[in-house]
């Protein structure tokens, strides 16, 4: 007896051949990129283990490069959040050292070389210092008038940061600008730590980090000393009429 099989039942037994088929190039595809063996560089910051918490720890350089080697599809998408790089300073103390870098990256990709190897670390321990603060007033006031001895309130301040750092300080200063005042002027200020060449120390905490200044201004008489007052003289005004200082 002839079986007759309908025209549609071809086609769909021929699709699902064809999709079969497909799906198999399409694996054999993705499984030869998967085992393709890449190389890169992957730039990655230099982490520090081990450090006490009264300690600072610079390394330099401050990242590394690293090459790596592994499955294209591993490799390829590796950045420096993926790739941890750090150097151990445990049981160390104050100085210099060079520490040898370690790598971590992840399962399947090899680490083949790390440049440099080796970094310089710096360790500081923390500490504070008080510097009084030194008051420097920048530009001129109005013409026929004179600043006086500025006033600082607090007179010293606190600077926390690495002993390096804090004993490469000369000095603490702030200043104020009086241009073009004609009468007493109080602002609060930043204080600046300056080292021996007058560079500003970075990286250090203050406490507190602005001041106030109080600079008084005294007005100054001038006083013809001729008929033809070609020639004059500045006389300052009597003490008692100058302005008051900071008020507590």
């Amino acid at each position: 007896m002839k079986v007759h099989v309908p025209r549609e039942l071809y086609l769909k037994v021929a699709a699902v051949l064809l999709a079969v088929v497909v799906w198999f190039v399409a694996g054999a595809e993705i499984s030869k990129t998967q085992v393709d063996t890449v190389e890169r560089f992957v730039t990655t910051d230099v982490e520090v283990d081990g450090a006490p918490p009264e300690f600072t720890v610079e390394t330099r350089p401050r990242d590394v490069e690293v090459r790596v080697r592994g499955p294209k599809y591993l490799v390829e998408p590796l950045d420096g959040s993926k790739v941890k790089a750090y150097v151990s300073v445990a049981g160390r103390g104050e100085g210099e050292y060079a520490a040898r870098v370690q790598v971590s990256a992840p399962e399947g990709v090899q680490v083949v070389e790390i440049i440099p190897a080796s970094v310089g670390v710096k360790m500081d321990a923390i500490v504070s210092e008080d510097f009084q603060v030194r008051p420097g007033i920048i530009g001129y006031p109005a013409e026929n008038n004179v600043p006086l001895e500025p006033e600082l309130w607090p007179r010293f301040v606190t600077v926390i940061g690495p002993r390096s750092q804090v004993e490469s300080i000369e000095e603490v200063v702030a200043h104020i600008d009086v241009s073009g005042v004609t009468s007493a002027i109080s602002k609060s200020v930043k204080v600046n730590p300056l080292d021996a060449a007058g560079n500003i120390v970075a990286d250090l905490s203050i406490q507190p980090q602005t001041i106030r200044m109080f600079v008084p201004i005294r007005k100054m008489l001038i006083i013809p000393l001729g008929e033809e007052g070609s020639d004059e003289v500045q006389e300052p005004i009597a003490p008692g009429d100058e302005l008051g200082p900071l008020p507590d």
